[in-house]
């Protein structure tokens, strides 16, 4: 899973919602958090993937700029924990 997910990150450090799609917020933040889960550093990964999608979302203003839908999917599994 860490392999596909690296080697479909655009240059600009985000995930598009296909792999050919351009970088979008939800796409990217959920990809993170997926990187984190499965025990990557907050600057780990082939070319620092978790640093550069970290910085990609924050130079857009943050999570909270996620769609509405991707706020249900994020509250849904942080309230599991």
């Amino acid at each position: 899973m860490l392999r596909y997910i690296y080697c479909h990150q655009n240059e600009d450090g985000g995930w598009g919602l296909h792999i050919e799609g351009k970088s979008g917020m939800f796409c990217t933040a959920l990809n993170y958090i997926c990187l984190r889960i499965l025990g990557e550093g907050p600057d780990g990964g082939p070319r620092n993937a978790c640093k550069r999608a970290r910085q990609w979302i924050l130079d857009r203003g943050g999570v909270t700029y996620i769609p509405s839908w991707g706020k249900s999917w994020l509250s849904v599994r942080f309230s599991e924990t």
